[in-house]
């Protein structure tokens, strides 16, 4: 999955969390709590979204700084290239 890809999803799961348009959102500087109203348990719901979208969990403690739509795709895409390492090390074995 390339980064756009992830943009558009990541985006895609925080509209269905939130239950707002898509456009609300495209901005990467869009702040989850402040423009879009996130809470505690919204985000629960989202970080329950992104790990069953990225088929592994995520670790709580790489969310506590993300406060934008940015740095939810930045995450998601770094941990896209980490699993995709790891899979291409363990192919090679």
């Amino acid at each position: 999955m390339n980064r756009v890809e992830i943009e558009e999803r990541v985006i895609a799961l925080i509209s269905e969390t939130m239950a707002l348009p898509v456009e609300e959102m495209s901005d990467p500087a869009t702040n989850l709590r402040e423009d879009l109203g996130m809470d505690s348990m919204d985000f629960v719901d989202l970080l329950v979204d992104l790990e069953r979208h990225l088929g592994h969990r995520v670790d709580r403690e790489l969310l506590v700084d993300i406060r934008t739509v940015g740095q939810v795709v930045d995450l998601v895409d770094d941990l896209a290239a980490r699993r995709a390492q790891a899979d291409a090390a363990e192919a090679i074995r």
